[in-house]
């Protein structure tokens, strides 16, 4: 039976609140509220592992206890488009991505733009996350202070070794001795087409 106006406002509402509170809950460190946004079989598929929640949440952990003064992690995540059929809602939102950082003393900013690709899952009148996937669209690095870089301060840097859509986001996480991911998927790309299938064909898959 399908859902009333009533119900699905509900659903919509109960996911936008979860989408915005994994967000807050990343950039708090408040682990335990980031666990309660997925399933525990959930997966993620970002661009530094692409596997279970529970490894990203563990990983994630680890880079919050070695985090040097100064370094600061901010999400910005848009108001989502939502379907939803039943039980089941694929979400799409953009995403922004602000990191302060450090590179051989010199301060900088890297902004990454992307998309998240949610598919949920209601399960016991609660919504989480079932799978999230990031497509990436572009990423820019900018000195803090301009004056203070010396020129040729990125000349040994080889940028063509990482993604043109996130090749500044790679080289940060290859810096702090994080492997990006092989799987990096591209906005506009057949592989994002791809994802749009999967998340249609998920509520349509939807339990009645």
């Amino acid at each position: 039976m399908a859902h009333d106006s009533l119900s699905i406002l509900e659903d919509e509402h109960q996911i936008v609140n979860l989408l915005m509170r994994w967000g807050h809950a990343r950039d708090s460190d408040d682990w335990e509220v980031l666990a309660g946004c997925f399933h525990d079989d959930a997966t993620i598929h970002i661009s530094w592992i692409s596997g279970p929640v529970k490894d990203f949440i563990a990983h994630s952990r680890s880079m919050a206890a070695a985090r040097k003064p100064g370094i600061h992690i901010k999400h910005l995540i848009s108001g989502p488009w939502i379907e939803i059929e039943e039980n089941r809602a694929f979400s799409r939102c953009h995403a922004n991505l602000y990191v302060r950082t450090t590179i051989a003393g010199q301060e900088f900013d890297l902004q990454s733009w992307m998309r998240f690709f949610d598919l949920l899952e209601k399960r016991d009148n609660v919504w989480r996350i079932h799978k999230r996937t990031a497509i990436y669209e572009k990423d820019r690095l900018d000195p803090v202070d301009p004056r203070s870089v010396p020129q040729g301060f990125f000349t040994d840097v080889d940028l063509r070794l990482f993604p043109a859509v996130a090749k500044f986001l790679c080289y940060l996480q290859a810096r702090s001795g994080h492997s990006p991911s092989g799987d990096i998927i591209s906005v506009y790309s057949d592989r994002e087409r791809s994802l749009r299938e999967e998340g249609e064909m998920w509520i349509k898959a939807s339990i009645r």
